[in-house]
């Protein structure tokens, strides 16, 4: 019983070190109907951000360089970002991107 209380320690504090060492980011997009899909790119990791009220947010992404493309609903356009060295366990807030027609 020991034994399975200390792997169980063991397991869970490997996965908060690791939770520890991911990061976030959210953006929010004006008008908030403005954007259809908004995705997060790093190298060949492609990931949709979720839409909570015209707010796009993702968590536990790895640290380092990710680019920013929102897929804009007509009329407005595509846009493209690079967002450069988002540091392990931070929350970093992109600000506001007004789309543009």
């Amino acid at each position: 019983m020991v034994q399975l209380c200390l792997v169980i320690i063991g397991i869970s504090s490997i996965h908060a070190v690791r939770l520890l060492q991911t990061s976030s980011f959210h953006v929010r997009m004006y008008p908030s109907g403005g954007a259809a899909h908004v995705w997060a790119v790093q190298g060949k990791d492609t990931l949709e951000m979720t839409n909570v009220n015209g707010e796009y947010i993702l968590r536990s992404i790895n640290p380092g360089s990710w680019q920013l493309a929102v897929e804009a609903n007509t009329p407005y356009r595509n846009v493209h970002f690079d967002i450069n060295d988002i540091k392990p366990g931070t929350d970093v807030d992109l600000g506001a991107i007004r789309m543009r027609k």
